[in-house]
């Protein structure tokens, strides 16, 4: 909880409540998603042991028909997931953006699929509440459930006074189903011209459109039309509307009045249309619908979020439990260690000040702070990747204790996987705390803002708007952290510690300034130009995974830009694991 600062002054208890509410309702949102993404997670711990109690499914996990099978079930959720998923997510026209999200798709929903046939094996299903009370499982859980208390308490205070503090949430809760109905609908109804003799009819026509879910349409024609309410003009219960040839009427629920909508709303009325011209008319019906709640979307992203986090856990433990045991162990050392505390401890002051200082932005101090909260995070978790990783691999393989743990039935490259999934565990826990920090950080800041300036108290969904839109930033700081903690690692396995930590400074600094130094080496001689490509073929482009233009222009990013990243970040981190299995494979340990 971030205290006010004592110069602002006491507000009366409705005031009080009013930006308590735009405060903390988006902290429930929050906190519900990770509340059913934990459910969820019960409900397929229940399903695994099922079926492993089932003989011909618990045998998949020990034969190559199960990779057949789970590479089925990913391909039916991944297909199910881009038909359900509104086509105003996937992208524009352009085949690639479409093609990444298919993509990241698939990686994540291959994670469901590989875990519905291993984890159903008979000892990783009776050991899946253990796999998630220990190592990392056990923080990150913990970690989940006081976020999930938080929100909890913060409904339940606001239901005891009888003025919630959290608002909409009912309505958010029903709207979870109509995510999936509502979006951009296109509608074409051609009319026959107007008769040789008599009055040309008003024809009626069906749209099947929701309009108490609309939030806008867009009607033209290319002809000359009338819009009416019913086929007699007796019975007309408002005027008709004409649309020019070649004209648009627009209507939106931010702009326009419900009456001024040229469809009926009324159930029991239908949508009748004149041609008076010679030619055939040609409507379309542009309706874009959004659930009373559109916020509920992030309800269902933060708990697919939790759940394939915890899916991953799961799975790592039934199909690398050699691995998960090195990992639980390096895990458990590393946090004994003073450094994480000291940068859990300095990113958590870091993004307290950073509330509260003011930038002289002109109004624009939320975009400091998320910019600078990011980047904090990701430096402290860069280096504590960095560090861990050459401390951890460099001065066991020094000290002699690699010989002693390889000489247990545990392969090299058990080993290597189990240190980085260790430390990989160790950022996301850095990340989980801190990243809700800076979230609630976020969310408050417009309300901070609009105190110090005397100006109108934003709206729980400003709040929330902002602090949806700082989530994908920190996905791509992570990814940045991680690239350059699996470089580290493989690194770690020839070098000592001193020397890793200079390179990969190197690499931090050289892969910022990659996309620069390959445009201002164009126009020189061949030689440079080579260089410069080679750097950036060699180093990874950390350019990549900044926010900073899109922060400042105020633009979302966009999930074909976060399904990229994350595919060349799963591809750089696959290039330095296969480097450091190669380096550690013949290294003399004794």
């Amino acid at each position: 909880m971030i205290e006010l600062p004592l110069s602002l002054p006491l507000l009366p208890l409705g005031q009080a409540t009013s930006w308590m509410s735009a405060w903390l309702t988006p902290i429930w949102f929050l906190a519900a998603g990770i509340g059913m993404g934990l459910l969820a997670l019960v409900v397929l711990m229940l399903l695994f042991r099922l079926l492993s109690l089932i003989p011909i499914w618990e045998n998949l996990s020990h034969s190559v028909a199960g990779h057949v099978v789970a590479a089925v079930i990913t391909a039916a959720l991944a297909g199910g997931l881009l038909m359900a998923m509104p086509r105003s997510m996937l992208g524009s026209a352009d085949l690639k953006e479409p093609l990444l999200l298919g993509i990241s798709l698939v990686l994540l929903c291959a994670i469901v699929g590989w875990s519905l046939v291993f984890c159903c094996s008979k000892q990783p299903a009776r050991q899946s509440l253990a796999t998630l009370s220990e190592g990392a499982a056990g923080y990150l859980g913990i970690t989940a459930l006081v976020i999930v208390f938080a929100g909890a308490t913060a409904w339940g205070i606001g239901a005891a006074l009888g003025n919630p503090i959290v608002e909409d949430t009912y309505p958010a809760l029903t709207s979870i189903p109509k995510l999936f109905s509502t979006g951009e609908t296109v509608i074409v109804h051609e009319l026959a011209p107007q008769p040789a003799e008599g009055a040309a009819p008003f024809v009626p026509i069906d749209l099947p459109i929701d309009t108490d879910l609309l939030y806008q349409l867009v009607i033209h024609s290319n002809m000359t039309v009338l819009l009416a309410d019913s086929a007699d003009s007796a019975n007309f219960s408002r005027a008709p509307i004409r649309i020019l040839a070649g004209e648009s009427l627009t209507w939106n629920r931010r702009t326009n009045k419900p009456e001024e909508l040229a469809i009926p709303t009324d159930e029991a009325t239908q949508l009748h249309v004149q041609n008076g011209e010679i030619y055939d008319a040609v409507l379309t019906f542009t309706a874009v619908t959004m659930p009373p709640v559109p916020e509920a979307a992030s309800l269902v992203i933060t708990a697919l979020a939790v759940l394939l986090i915890g899916l991953a856990l799961l799975l790592q433990q039934a199909v690398a439990p050699r691995a998960s045991a090195v990992a639980h162990a390096t895990l458990k050392n590393e946090m004994a260690q003073p450094l994480f505390l000291v940068l859990m401890l300095l990113g958590s002051l870091a993004i307290v000040l950073y509330t509260f200082l003011s930038f002289n932005t002109f109004g624009e101090d939320i975009k400091l702070l998320k910019d600078c909260g990011i980047t904090t995070i990701m430096l402290l978790a860069a280096f504590q990747g960095v560090w861990s990783a050459s401390s951890s691999i460099s001065e066991e393989i020094e000290g002699k204790t690699a010989l002693t743990v390889l000489s247990k039935p545990i392969q090299r490259r058990s080993f290597v996987i189990g240190k980085f999934l260790g430390i990989f565990w160790l950022l996301m826990l850095m990340f989980v705390v801190l990243g809700t920090l800076e979230l609630t950080a976020v969310a408050y800041k417009p309300i901070y803002d609009s105190r110090e300036t005397s100006e109108a108290m934003p709206t729980w969904q400003q709040c929330h708007l902002e602090m949806t839109r700082t989530i994908p930033g920190l996905a791509m700081a992570f990814m940045q952290s991680v690239v350059l903690m699996a470089v580290s690692v493989a690194l770690a396995t020839r070098l000592p510690q001193l020397a890793n930590l200079a390179i990969c400074f190197a690499i931090y600094v050289v892969g910022n300034l990659t996309t620069s130094l390959v445009s201002s080496t164009q126009d020189g001689f061949e030689i440079v130009k080579f260089v410069s490509s080679l750097v950036a073929t060699i180093i990874p482009i950390l350019e990549h995974f900044s926010l900073q233009a899109a922060i400042d222009a105020g633009t979302p990013i966009t999930m074909s830009l976060l399904s990229g990243n994350l595919i060349y970040c799963l591809l750089y981190v696959m290039l330095a694991m296969f480097l450091a299995l190669l380096l550690f494979e013949d290294r003399d340990l004794a």
